[in-house]
């Protein structure tokens, strides 16, 4: 990472204060965010019951999905080259790369978009979306994948050390969508308008953060990008493509298995036992929530160690992380499934009880992700990508053979269950290949 200060060199602030200074922040963040989301599921839980919860998962996901599968996030790429010009002074590199950046968003966004709009009179029936309606939720939710240049601005505000700001506007979207769930609840507005509460969430989740991050850029004098030329762009990158892809294609495959999971359940079984799987998927959430933080904090950080060569310091962060983060999530998560039954009946209501045991299960598959929370971030600094996707890959065809025979032998519970197999499939196969890596290089 770098200084507020144009195109100079990293921080000169100590490695542990810069980052509990950017952690601080992000835990505030996810806290707030995590609340808020819970408490907008609450409301609308008791505002439309099991059933609705459903729909409107059904369409969340089926809008997530097609943004993962069709829309490249290059902000990953972003910050690693980005980070490399500015160590080097380099003003027209970076340019090129945060224009190469806005042009892979909006022509993600539009095919996102396009595809999602395209398909949903034929998909939104096989999903357990009724007709008409279930066509006309996710269209109109659509129109935000249009909209969507949040990764560029969180490449940015990470590179430039911002993360008080993208937090704040975190914390303000999450907010003014409670603000809306609360009106919609005392008004008795019906589902409508929680999916058009879902509009306009997307929408003010992928400009927010890109208007943030202009201003960032003028600050230091390096807004004008869009006359940079791309041609230059990838000739002065090398790899850069290959990186967004391989950076992209582990989150596709990794999230699209925490969606296409609900669309699977709403197109075998029925929408109340979506609901159920919302809830529960919703506490894994929050748990998770807890290394969210971390993991957005270390992948600037460790990239930069791992590009000057500061091996000792890079691994001893690792082992510290770990150990923090698995100590932190056992902690939190021991109490929770002492009282999961009571909880689902305290917070959504007695309908909901029959969630319990998907959402205990659900948050033991948090724990085991938790545990492997640094083991991405360590990949991609080390350049090991191609190690990253093979070990997705394998875990995914593992979730996908034991989803539908969990399914049918235990229903949404059994789905539960392959989310814990697939991160503790994903969870090893990191560590063998960090552990190949380290032998390979041992014996050159």
């Amino acid at each position: 990472m770098v200084s507020r200060e144009p195109m100079s060199e990293p921080s000169s602030k100590p490695l542990l204060k810069r980052l509990a200074k950017n952690m601080s922040w992000m835990f505030l963040s996810q806290i707030f965010v995590g609340l808020f989301g819970l408490a907008s599921l609450i409301f609308t839980a008791r505002a439309v019951g099991p059933a609705a919860v459903g729909i409107l998962a059904l369409v969340d996901a089926y809008i997530q999905v097609m943004d993962r599968l069709f829309r490249l996030e290059p902000w990953q790429a972003t910050i690693k080259y980005g980070s490399e010009a500015l160590i080097e002074e380099d003003q027209n590199r970076f340019r090129q790369l945060i224009k190469m950046s806005v042009v892979t968003d909006c022509l993600g966004g539009l095919l996102a978009g396009s595809v999602a709009i395209m398909l949903a009179p034929r998909l939104a029936p096989f999903i357990g979306l009724s007709e008409p309606e279930g066509a006309s939720y996710v269209t109109l939710v659509a129109l935000g994948l249009f909209l969507s240049l949040r990764p560029t601005g969180i490449g940015v505000l990470r590179i430039f050390d911002r993360f008080d700001v993208l937090a704040i506007s975190d914390m303000v979207i999450a907010g003014l969508r409670f603000v809306g769930v609360i009106i919609a609840f005392l008004l008795d507005l019906g589902i409508w308008a929680f999916v058009a509460l879902l509009l306009m969430h997307q929408i003010l989740t992928g400009l927010v953060a890109f208007f943030l991050a202009l201003a960032e850029l003028k600050k230091r004098n390096l807004h004008r990008f869009l006359s940079q030329p791309l041609r230059r762009a990838f000739a002065h990158n090398p790899g850069y493509l290959r990186f967004l892809w391989n950076s992209n294609f582990n989150v596709i495959l990794r999230q699209s298995t925490q969606r296409l999971d609900i669309l699977v359940v709403g197109a075998l079984l029925d929408v109340t036992s979506v609901g159920f799987y919302q809830v529960g998927k919703r506490i894994m959430a929050n748990v998770v929530r807890i290394g969210g933080p971390v993991r957005q904090v270390l992948y600037p950080e460790m990239t930069r160690l791992w590009a000057v060569g500061d091996f000792g310091r890079f691994w001893r962060l690792v082992r510290l992380v770990s150990l923090s983060v698995c100590g932190v999530s056992i902690l939190v998560s021991i109490p929770l499934a002492l009282k999961m039954p009571e909880l689902a009946v305290l917070l959504f209501g007695p309908e909901f009880r029959g969630a319990a045991p998907v959402m205990t299960i659900l948050m033991y598959a948090a724990i085991v992700y938790l545990g492997g929370l640094v083991l991405n971030p360590a990949l991609l600094s080390m350049g090991l990508d191609s190690a990253l996707v093979r070990t997705t890959i394998v875990a995914t065809v593992i979730f996908a053979a034991s989803f539908l025979p969990l399914l049918y032998w235990m229903g949404i519970e059994g789905i539960a269950l392959s989310h814990l197999l697939f991160n503790l499939v994903w969870t090893v196969g990191c560590i063998f290949a960090i552990r190949s890596y380290l032998a390979r290089k041992h014996e050159t």
